[in-house]
């Protein structure tokens, strides 16, 4: 996860799984990120792989947190994972939701995970089983 501080906004970006794993750990690390004029917090989802309720926890309280001072949350891209839990649970109506074109892949780099270890972002894949048609006949 990587959290870089503008002048306006917080952007955060690089969260894979935002579930009760890290949500606390992601709502600790933007508070102490904002200081100075950033009201605005965006959360960019485009590499967002899981979301359970902890994860919405966050997101609404991220909400607050950018609202306090006259900020906003703003979700870029979405994965269709995460949009259709937001649409599922009503939140998009509730949070800023938003579609920005995407880095060209040269330029996406390697960001630390929570645990300070490095990762590469890449598509996450399940491996798949051997399937045999003779021992699903029996």
């Amino acid at each position: 996860m990587i959290i870089e501080r503008d002048l306006d906004a917080l952007r955060i970006s690089g969260v894979r799984e935002l579930n009760a794993a890290n949500a606390f750990v992601l709502e600790k690390m933007v508070s102490a990120a904002r200081t100075g004029d950033a009201k605005d917090i965006e959360l960019d989802l485009s590499e967002t792989f899981a979301l359970d309720s902890s994860g919405l926890g966050a997101l609404i309280a991220l909400r607050n947190a950018a609202d306090r001072p006259g900020g906003v949350l703003r979700l870029v891209n979405p994965t269709p994972l995460a949009r259709r839990i937001l649409e599922l649970t009503r939140l998009h109506r509730v949070l800023e939701i938003a579609q920005q074109e995407k880095r060209p892949a040269d330029q996406q780099s390697e960001y630390l995970n929570e645990a300070g270890s490095t990762v590469s972002p890449r598509p996450y894949s399940f491996p798949r089983a051997p399937v045999s048609l003779e021992s699903a006949a029996a």
